[in-house]
């Protein structure tokens, strides 16, 4: 997935290295902390998480996710990271799937990659692929990422998630624009006249035209 545009693109990982706690921008309750230091000494990741638009230069916002769904914010500086991680690629995650998944979610990876864009995946599936616990129920939906350059690869790549977007596991996720926003793809899919959109550090409303505008543009190619 690219990472030129944004320097710590949402849904990218992280490891954070000794003494992180001291590089804390905003405190932690005594539980919370304690759970993610136990949670780092077991050298597990943090996910990368939109940031705030208070937030300084070089401060990051992550997020710990739990098998039992709860969740802590941590927000450090760029400094307490050892170790920095793409956003896991669908072909890779789908050896930590329901094995009567693996066979739709390894095709879904191989047909995104004939169109020229690779499939990325975030959510309880990232999450049980990155850390050996278990996040996947019956019920879960699988969260990808898409990065298309171009009109003609977003086009097949919406063409093709309609296609098999409410098959099991029902699949939902993201867009990413050429400016480093995302939009949800069922959303673009519905064409409506405005999309919710989400920046690095701010959710807003974008025309339709305007979002699509980004695929044409020679420097998106």
């Amino acid at each position: 997935m690219p990472s030129d545009t944004v320097p710590w693109p949402r849904h990218g990982w992280v490891r954070l290295g000794e003494g992180w706690a001291s590089r804390l921008r905003s405190p932690l309750a005594p539980a919370k902390l304690a759970e993610a230091e136990d949670w780092c000494r077991a050298s597990r990741p943090l996910v990368i998480a939109r940031g705030r638009p208070e937030d300084g230069t070089g401060e990051l916002r992550l997020g710990l996710a739990t098998p039992d769904k709860r969740r802590i914010g941590l927000h450090v500086t760029a400094d307490a990271v050892a170790e920095r991680l793409d956003p896991l690629p669908l072909a890779e995650a789908a050896a930590s799937a329901p094995e009567g998944w693996r066979p739709m979610l390894t095709n879904l990876a191989l047909r995104a990659q004939e169109l020229g864009t690779a499939a990325a995946v975030y959510g309880s599936l990232a999450w049980q692929h990155r850390t050996g616990l278990r996040y996947v129920r019956p019920e879960s939906d699988i969260d990808l990422l898409f990065a298309p350059r171009d009109r003609r690869q977003l086009d097949g790549l919406l063409d093709l998630l309609v296609a098999v977007g409410d098959a099991t596991p029902r699949l939902d996720g993201e867009i990413l624009l050429p400016d480093g926003a995302a939009v949800a793809w069922r959303e673009l899919a519905g064409r409506p006249r405005r999309l919710l959109v989400k920046g690095p550090a701010e959710v807003s409303l974008r025309d339709l035209s305007a979002v699509l505008a980004l695929f044409d543009r020679e420097d998106a190619v």
